[in-house]
């Protein structure tokens, strides 16, 4: 079963017997085995199943929203596998426990709100009908004409450029918020816990690095 490039929204898979010479024939097989256990599938425009992709795609594409989806998947997997970690006494599980909770929380709710006001900031600055000084300043004239044909592609470039912008903004807010965050939430859970505090950010933040 290989993906076959979309026409006019139409997604057919299908099973080809002789997978093009080149690279690893060893994975290429493996990969193709693993395709070739899903059944045919056609998807059709008519079908409203293609709509529902491009709302989920343009969900995830989204700077904010992304962070969101990686920030709730690190909150259900994280913790855990620190509170579980046997190779060390309780108090410090715990502690870690509490201490990657708080990394994520004070990351995902600092990182959602610079990547939104990003994102924000870069639309106003893609427009490709703007006519204030500003509107177009984030648009390569180069590739203008294409951007304005392929609405996909501007919406591409949106994403690109307005990750890249959250990223240089975080490696600000990262020390100055993220930081001091992450330790009164670490310490706040400590309380809850029944555990001591941890130390001071400057102190933290030299033990453990620049907070993610």
């Amino acid at each position: 079963m290989n993906i076959q490039p979309i026409q006019v929204y139409n997604v057919s898979m299908q099973g080809v017997p002789n997978p093009p010479k080149g690279g690893s024939n060893f994975l290429r097989k493996i990969g193709q085995k693993i395709l070739n256990i899903f059944p045919e599938k056609t998807f059709k425009e008519s079908n409203g199943r293609v709509e529902k992709f491009k709302k989920y795609d343009n969900f995830i594409s989204k700077p904010a929203e992304n962070r969101i989806i990686m920030g709730a998947t690190a909150l259900l997997t994280q913790p855990a596998i620190d509170y579980y970690n046997h190779r060390v006494d309780d108090e410090t599980r715990t502690v870690s426990r509490n201490r990657t909770i708080a990394k994520i929380l004070a990351g995902t709710a600092v990182g959602v709100i610079v990547r939104d006001l990003c994102f924000r900031l870069t639309d106003k600055m893609t427009d490709i009908n703007g006519k204030g000084k500003y509107a177009k300043k984030l648009l390569p004239q180069e590739y203008l004409p294409e951007l304005t044909k392929y609405a996909e592609r501007l919406k591409n470039h949106k994403s690109a450029v307005a990750t890249i912008i959250a990223l240089l903004a975080m490696s600000v807010t990262n020390i100055f918020i993220d930081a001091p965050l992450t330790a009164y939430l670490t310490n706040k859970f400590n309380s809850a816990s029944g555990r001591k505090k941890q130390n001071k950010p400057e102190q933290s933040r030299l033990k453990e690095g620049i907070y993610v």
